[in-house]
């Protein structure tokens, strides 16, 4: 079974959230920190019992609807050398 990760890419970090608000206008996690809703940017399918292999350009670089992911970052760099943010 996976697990489904929610990113939202900002300018000082990257907020990671396991659940969201889905909206008409887009998906919407609670950040902890700043006690405000952020659309998310990325979704990342992570594998329950994943390799856990180091990240690589095929991670940094990923592309799609949903990226799948079992590398030790847990989804967190996936799609980042790819977004606009």
């Amino acid at each position: 079974m996976a697990n489904i990760k929610y990113f939202a890419d900002l300018a000082d970090r990257v907020v990671t959230f396991d659940r969201v608000d889905h909206r008409r206008d887009g998906a919407f996690g609670y950040d902890l920190d700043t006690k405000t809703w952020i659309k998310t940017t990325r979704k990342v399918e992570y594998k329950s019992f994943a390799s856990r292999h180091e990240c690589d350009d095929r991670c940094v670089n990923a592309t799609g609807r949903v990226m799948k992911c079992e590398c030790s970052c847990g989804g967190k760099n996936h799609g980042r050398g790819v977004c606009s943010n």
